[in-house]
């Protein structure tokens, strides 16, 4: 394709004015002006939230939420008492004095 000249250019603009009309194409131009501004918006906003999203995540890691109200911690449950031993029982002494040995 050939390098195109102003007076190139000047002849291709007035051509599009001539089809087109100059009211079509200033309203062209204020509909993208627009987008490209919401565009920049959309981008600013996204990063907004992306940085309110780090500090969020960031001041998270650095201090643990406190408990919520409704789960208070209460004392664990009592346990059940292990079952007692039974008591001792004797060996049978062949000399029936019913005496026993602690040692």
């Amino acid at each position: 394709m050939p390098n195109l000249g102003p007076l190139e250019i000047a002849i291709i603009a007035g051509i599009i004015v001539l089809l087109f009309g100059v009211g079509r194409i200033s309203g062209l131009g204020r509909e993208l002006g627009s987008s490209i501004r919401e565009f920049r918006r959309g981008v600013k906003e996204e990063k907004e939230e992306e940085g309110e999203a780090a500090t969020t995540a960031q001041a998270q890691t650095q201090a643990p939420p406190p408990p919520p109200a409704a789960q208070t911690q209460a004392p664990p449950p009592p346990q059940a008492a292990p079952p007692a031993a039974p008591p001792p029982t004797e060996p049978a002494s062949g000399d029936g004095s019913g005496s026993r040995n602690v040692f």
